[in-house]
């Protein structure tokens, strides 16, 4: 199995997940539908190849996946937001933050050595504060998304220092198998359960 198998596959699963959430959710701003759909963009980018670079560790990365994480994230972080009744300052400023991490991490995902460390320093003080008024807000459905938080999000900085993006520790191909498991988990599990709780509210 090939890096581009594990790209084909993505786009596989989140075209299936995106004709479900555009049918079985119907609502006037279906994100679910949408964070599918911006997913199914990252993988073509990533499969197509033009603009992968080379990795201080020799192994290929892959930038525009943060691009358009910045895209769903913000769209996931405004979803998290609104389940747990935040307000709309408290989730602009949310929303605010997500872009920061996602553009820092692009750019630490570019350059190597101090200049990625200092990047991804930048990227994970954001992140702090992203997700710190999520885990300790008194909505009876933070654990909910804390388990999302915690068991979900907080696997991408770690598999960002992992891959060829950070150390270098694991193969691409490793990264990418990573990253497939992590997007399903955080962006097809997350809307199914999501909707459920939401209906059953």
């Amino acid at each position: 199995m090939t890096i581009e198998t594990i790209f084909i596959l993505g786009i596989i699963i989140f075209s299936l997940a995106a004709t479900y959430f555009l049918f079985a959710y119907k609502k006037d701003f279906n994100s679910a539908f949408l964070v599918s759909f911006i997913t199914i963009i990252s993988y073509v980018l990533m499969l197509e190849g033009s603009l992968v670079t080379i990795g201080a560790n020799g192994g290929e990365v892959y930038a525009t996946r943060w691009a358009m994480y910045g895209l769903s994230c913000s769209l996931l972080m405004y979803e998290m937001a609104r389940f747990l009744g935040k307000s709309m300052s408290e989730t602009i400023f949310l929303l605010y933050l997500t872009v920061i991490v996602m553009a820092t991490g692009a750019l630490a995902a570019v350059y190597d050595g101090w200049f990625m460390i200092g990047l991804f320093a930048v990227s994970s003080v954001a992140y702090i504060l992203m997700i710190r008024p999520l885990l300790t807000s008194d909505s009876p459905h933070r654990n909910a998304v804390a388990t999302y938080i915690l068991l979900g999000w907080s696997g991408f900085p770690i598999a960002f220092l992992l891959a060829p993006d950070g150390f270098g520790i694991i193969t691409a191909f490793v990264a990418a198998a990573l990253y497939l498991a992590l997007d399903i988990g955080t962006k097809i599990f997350f809307y199914l359960d999501l909707h459920q709780k939401m209906e059953n509210n």
